[in-house]
């Protein structure tokens, strides 16, 4: 009986342990640095779970001076704004990257308004969910991102689908964006980099950009509440 509670004991301290190890690892990085999120949260949270694991994806962008900024909410017309889930500032230019947490097989066209999710039930049924075109999207990101940043500034969109769905039939014909599952982020991206020959932006230029975005990522709650808001009722118009 003492033995048994002896092991369970040792159990016990080794998980506490493990997880305060990775909260620890957690709160020195980027993503915590700028959000402020909790460990807890993020990892119970599909959205800002996809973000943080883009970033852990990239974090050796910045061993060579690359930054990331998260949740950047850039101002657009009528006092409004649009979220980008997870910027990236390197040497080879701007990433922005949107995080799609879904399962399922996804069908889509780079010019369709509206893609599909499709959902097995088992014998031979499935159920459909349709969502807004996340190229279309993140093409919104970028365009109001270039009136604070310049319309010259070389920016590439990636979408990035978690592990759990199929990307059943998808199809890209722009050269700058990428659709892809998380397992390919790293390779995919460093293909990108490697194909620019010389470096587009020095650290001192990176650090500049990241100064003027990161005020962007601060906002208050209010906002971010609001921005959601908007969402809604442009979804159900």
């Amino acid at each position: 009986m003492e033995v048994n509670l002896i092991i369970l004991l040792a159990v016990f301290l080794l998980a506490l342990y493990f997880i305060q190890y990775k909260n620890k690892q957690y709160k020195v990085g980027a993503y915590y640095q700028i959000t402020k999120n909790s460990y807890s949260s993020v990892k119970y949270d599909k959205g800002k779970y996809a973000e943080y694991l883009t970033y852990i994806s990239l974090r050796h962008f910045e061993n060579n001076g690359g930054k990331f900024l998260f949740n950047v909410f850039i101002p657009k017309e009528n006092d409004k704004t649009t979220e980008i889930d997870v910027l990236l500032i390197c040497s080879k230019g701007l990433f922005v990257f949107e995080c799609k947490n879904y399962s399922g097989w996804i069908f889509g066209h780079e010019a369709q308004k509206n893609w599909t999710q499709t959902l097995p039930q088992g014998k031979g049924r499935c159920h459909k969910e349709y969502f807004y075109n996340p190229i279309m999207q993140n093409a919104s990101h970028i365009k109001h991102l270039k009136n604070l940043v310049g319309k010259n500034v070389s920016i590439r969109s990636i979408i990035v689908f978690s592990d759990r769905c199929i990307l059943k039939n998808i199809t890209v014909k722009s050269d700058d964006i990428s659709v892809i599952n998380h397992y390919s982020i790293a390779p995919v991206v460093a293909q990108i980099c490697n194909q620019i020959q010389t470096d587009i932006y020095t650290e001192i230029e990176i650090n500049d950009i990241y100064k003027k975005l990161y005020p962007y990522t601060q906002f208050d709650y209010e906002i971010k509440e609001q921005h959601i808001e908007n969402i809604r009722k442009k979804f159900h118009s």
